[in-house]
Parts: C-alpha cells; structure tokens; sequence
C-alpha cells in the first residue's frame, strides 16, 4: 500500500475565508486608536493650555507622558502577552484605553487628564504587540500573511492622516474634549468585535513559563529614564538633568542584561536575538524612523522657522507623506508576492534616503514637495517588509514579544534620532546639514539591511511555514522523513 505523504501544517490556522477581512480590521483598529489619538491630540494642545492655564513646559506633558509610557512598556506588554494569552491582553488593554480616553476627555482637572494619558500609553504598550502577535499567528500563508500587516499599515497611516486633518477641526467646533469622547465608541466596538471574532488563547504560563518580575520592573524604569534623559537633551540647555536620568536609565539596563542572563525565563529569549534576519530588520526599522522624525519633526520645525510658515501650514505641506503611506501600505502585499522582503526593503530606504537628502537640499517649499511623496510612497514597502521579517518569521510562541520589540525601535530609534538633531540645531548647525544626517542614517539603514538579513533561495515564500525552532528559516513539505528546511544564503 502507498503511503500518502502529507505537507506540514502551519502551527496555526487563519480564520475561514468569510471572516478574514473582520478579522484583519479588528487587528488594524488597535493601530488606529494609538496614532489617531496620538496626532489629534497634538493638535488640540493649544486648546487644552488654554483651559488649565498652562505654560507649555507643562504642557508637553499631555504628550509625552503618553509617548513615555508606550515605550517603557512595550517590552513588559509583549512578553506578558505571550504568556499569558495574547486575546485577553487585547481586550483588557482595548478596555483599559477606552476607559482611559474617557477619563482624559471628561478630566476636570491636569492631574487626571495626565492619569488618563499615562493609562492610554499603557494600554497602547499591550494593545500593539498583542495585535501584531496575532496578526502573525493568525494569518500563516500568502496572500493573508502580508496583507494582513498591509492592512495594519494602512489603519496606521490612515490615523495619522485623519488624526492630522480633523483634529483641529473636532477642536475648534466641538471642543478639545471631544477629540478624545469621540474616540471612545469605537473602543467600545473593537472590544465587542474582539471577544466575538478571536478565540481565546491558552497562557503558556500554564506550562510552566514565568514572568520575569525584577527584570519587567529593571526594563520599564530604565526605559522611562532613558526616554526622559532623550526627552530633556533636546528641550533644556543645560546636561545635568538629561545625563542624570540617561545614565541612570543605561545603568538599570546594564543591569537588566545581568539580571536576564541567569533567568531561567528571561523577558527577551536569545533566539530573539541570534538571528541575522531579526537583528538586521530591527536596526532597518530604527534608521527608518530617525529618518521619519528628520522629515517630520525638523522639517516642521524648518518651514515655519527657515520658511516663515505657520504650524498648521507646516503640518498641511507635511500631509503628503501621510497620503503617500496610505497609498503605499496598500500596494504592499503585491509587492511582496514579486520581490522578495530584502530586496523591497533595501531599495525603498536607499528611495528614502534619497528623499530626504533632495529635501535639505531644496530652497523653496515647491522644490521638495514631490521628494514629500516619495518618501510617503516609500514608507508603506518598509513597515509591511518588516513586519513581515521580524514577527511572522518569529517563533510562534515569542510572536508577542519580537512585535513589542519591533515597535521599541520606533520609540527609541525616534527619541535618540530627536534628541540628536536638536542638539545639533542647538549647536548652530544648520537644518540642511541636520536633514542630510537624517538621510545618511537611513542610507546607512539600508546598507544594514543588504548585509545583514540573508537572502531566500526561494524569492518570494509564497506559503512557506515558520520553523517553530526558532531560527526564522521556512519549512517546507518534505518526503516520509519530514519536514525539509528552506536553506539561507547567508550573502548579502
């Protein structure tokens, strides 16, 4: 009798066909709930000064506690999620942000507002990494295993977009309030649709995997020093606060590497780590975002400084690299059924740091608005080739953990990229010669990402497995002896 031979099952299912798209959104909407809230807030500050009688040295608070808050967390959120259920972590951080962005928006004085943006930080530091994880666990083959992080992408770009271009608008006929109540029922909705569409998932912690407790306290409180020393090197003249809080932060962290090299379960496993591919797609990932905030945040600051315009005038000529990553995110999963992630990454960074280097060297407004578009259109290629690289390619049980520190290198990448460029501004250096160290950092992002992540012998995957070994490389069906590993390349 011959024997049948079967293909090995991915080490999830997705969901059925019909639910696929359902499924995709929910996910997304995590994504937009952050950034939307994120962006339309800095938009209703002057509204909000205005009310409590604030300066803006207080002010800034609104914001950055909850930027603060998102990145000492992330890594606590995503190994949290990984054990102890990803789904219940999504609800419960659905429903503590809800909760929070009303208590922001019905806050009758700063100190609860502060509270509710510090617990939407929180909440969005559990939230990201329990959606990407499951993203990744839910969605195994082509075309729903880039599609779904193109979606993700869009929600995304879309947020910031809209958050942009309607949170003035909500601010001046509604209020500032309402900029945060009406972000409430869609909360409310997520949830619903979360405990509808997702099953639940068992906790690892049950198996015998625990929470590194010194570690989870060691990496939040060095985080959060680390990002205030950032945060005061580029707001105050003076060294002494932002060496105090950065070098405390570095020490814990020093700290934290001893610590987790003898715990048994340590918060970021070494196979995380190990990897070529992993390690090269996370730096790729930070050089993007400090190019980001060279094109955002300094050009911002250069148009209404070097220009003469004002800051919503800056932020109306800036929109064109929102609209571009809307449009970009979408065309992301066909691009990756005919070019490789490598290949798409690489050759849109060298895109962005041509971009950016066109932009410092423009003199008109005009002159850089195509270069805007460009980077726009660059940007979508980028998220969803990573994302694909550093999380779908992840051990199946550290999912939650390697999308926390994906997003890490936004929150880090960013605050090292700002606090460096307004020291550089601050020195006297020009902002040409500022943007054009933008452009080399993502150049130099790039040129990581070509030595770095291996190339496949088989580009694209179109179906391939994870291997649940954690070494990132695909499994493909093999003969009666099993599974046959996909061979890397290890040039570049």
């Amino acid at each position: 009798m011959t024997e049948t031979l079967r293909p090995v099952a991915p080490e999830a299912t997705g969901p059925p066909a019909g639910r696929s798209w359902a499924v995709a959104l929910l996910l997304a909407s995590a994504s937009f709930l952050v950034l939307f809230d994120s962006l339309a807030v800095a938009t209703a500050l002057p509204a909000i000064g205005a009310e409590f009688g604030l300066r803006p040295g207080v002010l800034q608070w609104v914001v950055s506690l909850y930027s603060l808050a998102i990145g000492a967390f992330l890594l606590l959120g995503g190994r949290v999620c990984d054990l102890y259920g990803r789904r219940r972590f999504l609800v419960a951080s659905l429903v503590l942000c809800t909760g929070a962005t009303l208590l922001a928006g019905l806050a009758p004085t700063l100190p609860l507002l502060l509270a509710g943006r510090a617990l939407q930080g929180v909440a969005a530091a559990f939230a990201i990494p329990a959606a990407l994880s499951i993203a990744a666990s839910r969605f195994e083959t082509e075309p729903w295993r880039s599609r779904v992080f193109s979606v993700i992408a869009f929600a995304a770009w879309s947020a910031g977009l809209t958050g942009a271009m309607l949170g003035g608008f909500v601010t001046t006929q509604f209020g500032w309030r309402w900029v945060f109540l009406g972000a409430v029922p869609v909360g409310v909705a997520a949830v619903a649709a979360t405990l509808v569409l997702l099953p639940d998932d068992r906790p690892r912690a049950a198996r015998g995997e625990r929470l590194d407790v010194a570690g989870a306290l060691l990496v939040s409180a060095g985080l959060v020093l680390l990002l205030l020393g950032l945060q005061e090197t580029g707001e105050r003249a003076g060294l002494l606060r932002p060496v105090l809080f950065g070098g405390t932060g570095l020490v814990l962290l020093a700290v934290l590497v001893l610590v987790e090299r003898r715990s048994a379960d340590p918060l970021v496993k070494p196979r995380l780590l190990r990897s070529r591919r992993r390690a090269g797609s996370y730096l790729a990932f930070a050089t993007y975002c400090a190019g980001y905030n060279a094109v955002i945040v300094i050009g911002s600051l250069a148009l209404q400084q070097r220009h003469g315009l004002s800051a919503e005038a800056a932020g109306l000529t800036l929109s064109p690299v929102l609209v571009g990553g809307v449009v970009s995110s979408l065309l992301g999963p066909a691009l990756l059924r005919r070019f490789s992630s490598r290949t798409l990454v690489v050759t849109a960074m060298a895109l962005c740091a041509l971009s950016l280097a066109m932009i410092a060297t423009r003199d008109s407004v005009a002159g850089f608005l195509p270069w805007l578009v460009l980077w726009g259109l660059c940007s979508g290629p980028v998220y969803v080739g990573l994302t694909r690289e550093c999380i779908s390619e992840a051990p199946a049980d550290d999912r939650g953990t390697a999308s926390a520190l994906f997003e890490s290198m936004s929150h880090l990448g960013g605050a090292v990229a700002i606090a460096g460029y307004l020291t550089m501004l601050g020195a006297g250096v020009g902002f040409r010669a500022t943007e054009l160290v933008g452009a080399a950092v993502v150049a130099l992002g790039g040129l990581l990402t070509f030595l770095l992540v291996p190339r496949r012998d088989t580009e694209p995957e179109r179906s391939a497995a994870v291997d649940p070994g954690g070494s990132g490389d695909p499994v493909r069906p093999g003969g009666p002896g099993g599974p046959t590993r996909v061979s890397r390349t290890a040039r570049p």
